[in-house]
Formats: structure tokens, C-alpha cells, sequence
């Protein structure tokens, strides 16, 4: 039953994410901005981690892809929003 309700709440989480990418788009200013590369970067490393739960069995191994995702998605967030802004 657990396991249930972790995947029904990563779908909702998936579903909750990309509908408030759409209303955001519409408006643009700094802080929209700032939110919309926040939630569309969250919603990609939510499917992500969906894809490696799913496909890559070793936990050490699909933790450090994460890892490395996770650092290289604040990356491109900074650089991203660093384009934009100035």
C-alpha cells in the first residue's frame, strides 16, 4: 500500500508541476522567471528519478546519477537565469 501511495504522489506531483508550467509562461517578469526554471527543472528531475527508479536496479548507482544530475541541473538553472536577467 505504500508503494502505491508514493506513486500516486509522484503522479500528482508530475501533473501539479507541468499544469503550473502553463499559466506561468504567460507571464513574464523576473520573478515568473525565477519560478518557472525552479518548477520546470523539478518536474524533469521528478520524471528522471521516475525513469531511474524504474530501469536502473543498483541503489548506488542510480543514487549518484542523481547526484550528478541534481548538481548539473543547478547549473543550468544559474546560467539560465544569469542569460535572462542580465
Amino acid at each position: 500500500m505504500k508503494a502505491h501511495r508514493e506513486t500516486l504522489g509522484h503522479w500528482l506531483l508530475q501533473r501539479m508541476t507541468a499544469a503550473s508550467l502553463i499559466p506561468i509562461i504567460l507571464i513574464l517578469n523576473v520573478f515568473t522567471l525565477i519560478l518557472l526554471n525552479i518548477l520546470l527543472f523539478w518536474h524533469i528531475h521528478v520524471g528522471i528519478k521516475e525513469i531511474l527508479t524504474d530501469y536502473v536496479h543498483h541503489e548506488i548507482t542510480r543514487n549518484w546519477i542523481l547526484i550528478l544530475f541534481r548538481v548539473f541541473c543547478l547549473i543550468i538553472i544559474k546560467y539560465v537565469f544569469l542569460f535572462f536577467v542580465f
